[in-house]
């Protein structure tokens, strides 16, 4: 089975008994009721030596690092802020003391940054490292995006510049809880996720939440130098743009009501509309010279 058929065969089996549950398996995080003006938000996320970071590639500290910012990238997809969290390490007989003091700062740089608490966890011996994390937060009622909200008309924005971030940027991105925050309040915003797998897999996850489909003008898409680097050409690059994953910015629709005055940029951090959401249950893309192509969702897939 593929990741998102398991997914999918998870969600059939796996429906919430509680009526506090608000949203379960299929969205950035789930959401349960907290108190009377807030929800509560729970994730959970790991990241394994091999498949999402190695040891040569990586100190120890960054790889804390990471593993805490994937989690608060999801907490920020749903427009919250991080309470608390637990974390698991399975950790090899080798490592000494000197490598479990750079991974405690490296955690606690996190926690003191983003302004959580690690309030517990659990350690095993393991053949290679992995740290699994679990986190809480909380969201305003009113405050609270999920994949599901797109409407067609819509435009589609992304936060910073994609692809290529398997060099180097996915040991030390910025989850974008401040500016998650900030885009809600100003803008009319109707849904959003962050983007792991990459912007044709979870625009495309996006797009079946909403029961919609979307067109994407592929020179609007912001590149990174790094995906230009490696593409060679524009071409090549707006590819890995799609594909590559690990960008960890925001995907989001704002309401065309918000045409006249769609952001540009949050707290210095570009702001890019690459397209609209449409009726049609289509993935289309368009090029400079009006070429359309089917979107396919060939990001990362674990399976």
């Amino acid at each position: 089975m593929r990741e998102e058929e398991i997914i999918e065969f998870i969600k059939r089996r796996m429906v919430p008994q509680q009526t506090t549950v608000i949203a379960g398996p299929g969205d950035d995080t789930a959401v349960v009721s907290y108190n009377r003006k807030e929800y509560m938000l729970l994730t959970t996320d790991c990241v394994v030596e091999d498949i999402h970071f190695t040891r040569k590639e990586a100190s120890l500290y960054q790889i804390a690092k990471k593993a805490v910012a994937v989690n608060l990238s999801d907490i920020a997809a749903m427009g919250g802020i991080p309470l608390y969290a637990l974390v698991s390490a399975g950790l090899p007989e080798t490592f000494t003391r000197r490598e479990i003091i750079q991974l405690i700062n490296g955690l606690k740089y996190m926690a003191d940054k983003f302004h959580f608490d690690i309030v517990g966890g659990n350690l095993t011996r393991s053949e290679k490292l992995f740290i699994d994390i679990s986190l809480t937060g909380k969201v305003e009622k009113q405050s609270l995006k999920k994949r599901s909200g797109a409407k067609p008309g819509d435009l589609i924005f992304v936060t910073g510049r994609l692809g290529g971030n398997r060099i180097k940027k996915h040991l030390s991105f910025t989850p974008r809880i401040k500016e998650a925050r900030k885009i809600i309040k100003e803008y009319s915003v109707t849904a959003m996720m962050d983007i792991s797998d990459g912007l044709s897999t979870d625009l495309t996850r996006l797009a079946k939440a909403s029961n919609v489909g979307f067109k994407i003008y592929l020179d609007k898409i912001p590149l990174s130098q790094d995906a230009i680097k490696i593409g060679g050409n524009k071409g090549k690059a707006i590819q890995h743009a799609l594909n590559d994953g690990e960008d960890y910015e925001l995907l989001f629709t704002v309401s065309k009501h918000n045409r006249k005055k769609a952001p540009k940029s949050i707290n210095g951090l570009l702001l890019s509309c690459i397209g609209e959401i449409v009726k049609e249950k289509k993935y289309t893309g368009i090029s400079i010279d009006n070429k359309k192509t089917a979107i396919q969702a060939k990001g990362f897939s674990h399976f």
